[in-house]
């Protein structure tokens, strides 16, 4: 099953300068995943719901760029999670291990899907 939306990443190739655009993009996301996920661990250990929220939602953000769009309302999810105060529950837990799971996978995809364009 993949995990990434190709057409998300054919509009991508369209608007911006072809493949070569496309491959920035990925090389960014995949470059900048390991941070981005360092920051979730960190917004969810301090238990502060505006840190793990504002964590989350960059991590949103750039997951969509690249067209992983699941990967992207995971992160959603718990970034509503964090509005809500919800963000100590065992629901938010298993979402969270779920993002950095489904990351690993990404990029895995990512890299195969870059020598491709």
């Amino acid at each position: 099953m993949s995990h990434i939306n190709l057409n998300t990443l054919e509009e991508l190739k369209k608007t911006g300068n072809g493949s070569a655009f496309v491959k920035q993009i990925i090389d960014v996301f995949i470059k900048d995943t390991p941070t981005l996920l360092q920051n979730i661990d960190k917004g969810f250990q301090s238990k502060t719901a505006e840190t793990l929220r504002s964590a989350v939602h960059k991590y949103k953000s750039s997951s969509r760029s690249v067209g992983a769009l699941g990967l992207s309302q995971l992160c959603l999810e718990v970034e509503k999670m964090a509005q809500a105060n919800q963000h100590n529950s065992p629901d938010a837990t298993q979402k969270i291990q779920q993002i950095k799971t489904i990351a690993g996978q990404v990029i895995d995809e990512l890299k195969i899907i870059k020598t491709k364009i």
